[in-house]
């Protein structure tokens, strides 16, 4: 088998001012074959000319373009990069919480120099739509098989629809219970699939939104570690693959089967988590006349492989193309090109012929096979004209000779009104488009249920509850119009129509609105209003656990709810909360302007010890431990723990330790509360190589550090079990290493002290997260007993345990 295997050099993502490759995310070939889209770390996507990577003359020649655009709209990492099937349209995700919809300007012939960059544009692709939604990182974005639908999916575990000709809103899922990471719309445009951490697949009607099937039985035991879950229809939409998945300690691909969406075929061969599938779009004729489908499967192990149904074993297994994990794979339209990305931050292309693949089955054939499915063939949504041909294949393959402009629809460019307020400050009022109607109908807003033990215990009497009637859920949309004057240094002022917060006393419900008072109400699991109430600012943020119901609204007002609705307690405190978290009795705020704070709800009493965040800050995540410490998970990388006793906030896990210690060994969904913190840093930072350092003691010390600062977290969320796992842990890297300074440190502060002064203050203290120290020390000397370095320290301190236990 002969297949080219071209590595590039020059498709290349750099960060500003820097000389080493940019992790590259994701890609995504244009329909015409004649571009590549990238999106990477970089917050930059680029659009590149196929045909010097494609073509040996091509590459050669001068004259031929390299790099088409540069697209610097993104503020984060761009994590996905799709074309639309038309040709027309170009979407991207990023970790921004934005996702942008990029189209062609052929008014102008490139934009001249990229800004903040020595790059020239060749092409002009313009944000076209900026669609926000998302509370997190968008992972993956997805295209319907007709352009009709878009669908993004985040870290904050919603699933949304947009429609992909007026790029409205259509539908907004909380579909899963973990981090989604990836999305992807059958062929037939009845269903689509969402994968996550949570261990499921779960596949969604096109028609009314409705969860059809959830797959558990490949992902029981996936890793949460994997940064994406991309899944794949087959061309015939009969199969769908997908990644993530084990087949008993074995990491493979499962082939789930349609209306069955069972799976009794798996794809094995990877050593490491399959991160991506993706199928060709066309359907192959093999030999004795089999329809073949063919699927590519790239992996952690940094190796990509393709398969060809009907053969046991893959076509190809490329292993040394990479020198880390796979993060994205497209093929060409006419299914014989397969591009691949890798957080090395190299693409590579991979050129098949009729020789390995056979030949393509005619559209009107894989039409037939669809239509046993329901397919009933429709005019894309989008308007557009017809994409140009894909490139006549002469021979074996044929490669395009130039660029072709993408289908542009005519019309004119879109009209935004601008005004200005008293403080001088823009306000931009969007313009709706006119469009379908049908994506919108068949996407109407449907009720999301939860259920509630707590609230089954307080049955109905026959009585009467304020508000008691069914409560059927709405989409939530940013309000605007809204006049308020307040910093967001730390956490943006996104006011939504609504807000649906879980919690153990069933579902809060908020509506707000501009025009009237907003109203607050807790549901049940049939979304039953079992208490409703009316407040007169819209509401930023909710929170529920079973001692309390918390809101905070625009104006600073913050209000406390007994399970059974009646108002505990309405503060107005010096500036607007943009976060609320509670666990238990504990209730915590964080305030826009930085600054945490806690109260006692049962009691009514604020708890000692509040912090505020630096100006720079930007929180993703706020939640309260169950021992009452509110823990702060931000996008550069740290989780912060409010210290009472400090009244400072105080680092559990950090990134740039994680980089380099040897014990960092989390992965996500852990329980343990440290664990759960470096999970959740290392859920939102992605991992860079580690570099040797030109200091031999570098892992070393970055390995302590990381060691004490597990020790410290542990301790302030009352972790026993980490608290033991992290000093064991220490004394034994102290005894390898023959540290003795901090080896004698870490022995006197477990042994304290040995002596009674009069007079002096006592300050050590005999326990740590409830274990004795001393008993600790004991369990410590074994562990270190081994080391020769210190082997006189330790006999040392072992004569004083024995003799201050005697």
């Amino acid at each position: 088998m002969t297949v080219q295997i071209t590595v590039p050099d020059w498709v290349v993502h750099r960060a500003d001012n820097q000389t080493k490759r940019s992790t590259v995310y994701s890609l995504s070939v244009h329909p015409d074959g004649t571009r590549l889209a990238t999106g990477g770390l970089d917050t930059k996507i680029r659009v590149w000319a196929t045909a010097p990577i494609l073509e040996e003359r091509a590459a050669d020649d001068d004259a031929t373009p390299r790099l088409l655009s540069t697209l610097a709209r993104h503020t984060g990492a761009v994590l996905s990069v799709r074309w639309s099937h038309s040709g027309r349209y170009l979407a991207s995700g990023s970790d921004d919480t934005v996702c942008f919809i990029w189209d062609l300007d052929t008014a102008s012939v490139g934009s001249g120099m990229v800004f903040g960059s020595s790059e020239t544009n060749i092409e002009n692709w313009r944000p076209y739509k900026r669609l926000p939604g998302h509370e997190s990182d968008v992972t993956d974005v997805a295209w319907s098989e007709s352009d009709a639908y878009l669908g993004t999916v985040g870290l904050d575990s919603l699933a949304i629809v947009w429609s992909g000709s007026t790029f409205e809103r259509l539908r907004t899922i909380r579909a899963h219970q973990g981090f989604i990471k990836g999305i992807s719309f059958d062929p037939i445009d009845q269903f689509f699939a969402t994968s996550s951490d949570d261990r499921t697949l779960k596949i969604w009607r096109t028609s009314d939104g409705g969860l059809e099937a959830c797959v558990k039985t490949p992902f029981g035991s996936s890793p949460s570690s994997t940064f994406f879950h991309r899944a794949s229809w087959s061309p015939d939409g009969a199969n769908l693959v997908a990644s993530n998945a084990m087949n008993g300690p074995v990491f493979v691909a499962s082939v789930v089967k349609r209306l069955a969406w069972t799976s009794d075929i798996t794809l094995v061969g990877h050593e490491n988590a399959v991160t991506v599938a993706a199928c060709s779009p066309r359907l192959f004729r093999g030999p004795n006349d089999a329809v073949a489908t063919v699927v590519a499967l790239g992996s952690l192990d940094q190796s990509v492989s393709v398969w060809l149904t009907g053969h046991p074993r893959p076509l190809l297994v490329a292993r040394d193309v990479f020198e880390r994990g796979v993060m994205d794979l497209s093929w060409s339209a006419d299914g014989y090109t397969l591009y691949a990305c890798s957080s090395d931050g190299t693409v590579a292309s991979f050129v098949f012929s009729d020789e390995e693949l056979g030949t393509t089955l005619p559209d009107e054939d894989v039409t037939q096979l669809r239509k046993a499915y329901g397919y009933v063939p429709r005019t894309p949504s989008a308007p557009q004209t017809h994409a140009p041909p894909l490139p006549a294949r002469a021979g074996t393959h044929t490669r395009p000779q130039a660029l072709a402009a993408p289908p542009t629809a005519p019309g004119e460019r879109l009209v935004q009104h601008i005004s200005r307020n008293a403080d001088g400050k823009r306000r931009i009022r969007p313009t709706l488009l006119a469009g379908d109607a049908a994506p919108a109908e068949a996407f109407a807003e449907a009720g999301t249920k939860r259920t509630s033990d707590a609230i089954a215990a307080f049955p109905a009497t026959g009585g009467r509850a304020l508000g008691g009637e069914k409560r059927t859920a709405v989409s939530s949309e940013t309000l605007h119009g809204l006049d308020v004057s307040v910093p967001a240094a730390h956490a943006s002022l996104t006011i939504r129509s609504s807000l649906r917060e879980s919690c153990e006393l069933g579902t809060v419900d908020v509506r707000n609105h501009t025009d009237r008072p907003s109203e607050i109400a807790l549901v049940n699991a049939n979304d039953e209003v079992m208490w409703l109430d009316f407040v007169t600012k819209p509401c930023l943020s909710v929170t529920g656990s079973h001692a309390v119901v918390a809101a905070a609204l625009t104006d600073g007002t913050l209000v406390w709810y007994s399970p059974r609705g009646p108002r505990l307690s309405t503060l107005v405190l010096e500036e607007p909360v943009a976060r609320l978290a509670c666990s238990g009795s504990v209730l915590a705020a964080l305030t826009l302007r930085g600054q945490v704070r806690r109260w006692d709800v049962v009691r009514g009493v604020a708890l000692a010890g509040d912090a505020r965040l630096a100006p720079q800050a930007d929180v993703r995540r706020f939640y309260v431990h169950t021992n009452g410490i509110p823990v702060l998970v931000l996008a550069n990388g740290e989780a912060l723990g409010l210290d009472p006793e400090k009244n400072s906030l105080m680092i559990l896990a950090s990134a740039w330790l994680a980089q380099h210690s040897t014990a960092w060994d989390t992965q996500s969904g852990a329980r343990e509360p440290v664990r759960r913190a470096e999970s959740e840093v290392a859920e939102l930072v992605p991992f860079t190589p580690k570099q040797a350092s030109p200091h031999p003691e570098f892992v070393v010390a970055t390995t302590l550090r990381h060691l004490e600062m597990r020790m410290g977290a542990a301790e302030l969320l009352g972790s026993a079990a980490e608290y033991r796992q992290a000093v064991h842990a220490l004394a034994r890297q102290l005894a390898e290493q023959g540290i003795r300074n901090q080896a004698e440190e870490l022995l006197r502060a477990l042994l304290g002290p040995i002596y009674y002064k009069p007079g002096a203050q006592p300050s050590w203290k005999s326990e740590v997260c409830g274990l004795s120290k001393r008993e600790l020390l004991a369990s410590v000397l074994t562990v270190m007993s081994t080391s020769r370095a210190l082997a006189e320290l330790i006999q040392h301190v072992q004569s004083l345990l024995d003799a201050v236990n005697a």
